[in-house]
């Protein structure tokens, strides 16, 4: 394949998870933009991150994250709490509407997701498989564009996960040890 065509069906390979698979979080018929799902993601995989851990985990200023903060307070989404050992600490929860719009974005996009699957057959599925993960081991060469990429799944974190399976070969441990 010559790397024009390949360039060409990577993006349509992106755009197809894009629009198919993971459609962009609504709350009341509001788009939430791409930071504010990282973000409310990101709470929900770490469970009462303080800011300072937000703003690390997203790769943006600790005004950004206060900013971006106040946005999905005001949606309801999120809640700040101090910490009972040191004020100067927020911690940050889902509301139950958070969890809930995160929870059924999941569940829609898994089944999306098994709808495409199970149109593959069987080799197929695992050719792709084998694939994305060989693309991923080709681009993910060092921790510092794995850190750029990664989920920071946190307490959902996959031992098989391939980010995890990269870091351990990078430098010999797991991303998120148990």
């Amino acid at each position: 394949m010559d790397i024009e065509l390949l360039d060409l069906t990577i993006k349509l390979f992106a755009l197809a998870l894009e629009k198919v698979v993971y459609e962009p979080l609504t709350q009341d018929g509001e788009v939430l933009t791409p930071v504010q799902e990282n973000c409310l993601r990101f709470i929900y995989y770490h469970q009462t991150p303080m800011v300072k851990e937000v703003a690390a985990g997203l790769q943006i200023s600790n005004a950004a994250v206060t900013k971006l903060i106040d946005r999905l307070e005001k949606k309801g989404l999120v809640r700040r709490e101090y910490s009972c050992t040191d004020r100067r600490q927020i911690l940050l929860h889902l509301t139950p509407a958070g969890s809930k719009l995160l929870e059924n974005a999941r569940r829609q996009s898994r089944h999306r997701l098994q709808a495409i699957v199970d149109r593959l057959d069987p080799e197929s599925l695992v050719a792709l498989e084998a694939s994305l993960q060989k693309f991923l081991e080709a681009a993910l060469i060092n921790t510092e564009t794995l850190d750029q990429i990664c989920l920071r799944c946190g307490l959902a974190h996959l031992n098989e996960c391939p980010g995890n399976l990269i870091c351990r070969e990078l430098t010999g441990k797991d991303r998120f040890p148990h």
